[in-house]
């Protein structure tokens, strides 16, 4: 069992989600429902989060991912893979954006 993500925690993967689903040129209200649903049942509070710029993302989001167990970095990246396979428009560019922003964390795509 995953332990709870500290708020910090919380934080960064909310900002990089909504980066992501707003990187989305074609962004669908499913994206949003499955990043809400992914939150929820990781007990996040989705409440106030707003999207961070990726210069902002690269000073404080990597370096809290990349101190996260390996437990929750598989989370993570489960939770990167869903929100991805929820959307029929998911191209490379949001594509790329999930392998830049894994690798920079040292995070593994988790294929399931």
């Amino acid at each position: 069992m995953v332990d709870k993500f500290s708020n910090e925690e919380q934080t960064a993967i909310a900002s990089v989600l909504y980066n992501l689903a707003d990187a989305d040129f074609q962004n669908h209200e499913a994206e949003r429902e499955c990043l809400e649903a992914c939150m929820k049942e990781l007990e996040f509070d989705a409440t106030g989060f707003v999207p961070v710029p990726k210069n902002e993302l690269q000073k404080q989001v990597y370096e809290t991912l990349k101190r996260m167990s390996k437990e929750k970095k598989r989370s993570f990246s489960l939770m990167m893979t869903k929100l991805s396979r929820s959307d029929a428009h998911f191209g490379k560019r949001e594509r790329d954006f999930v392998m830049e922003i894994l690798n920079m964390c040292n995070v593994p795509f988790v294929h399931k």
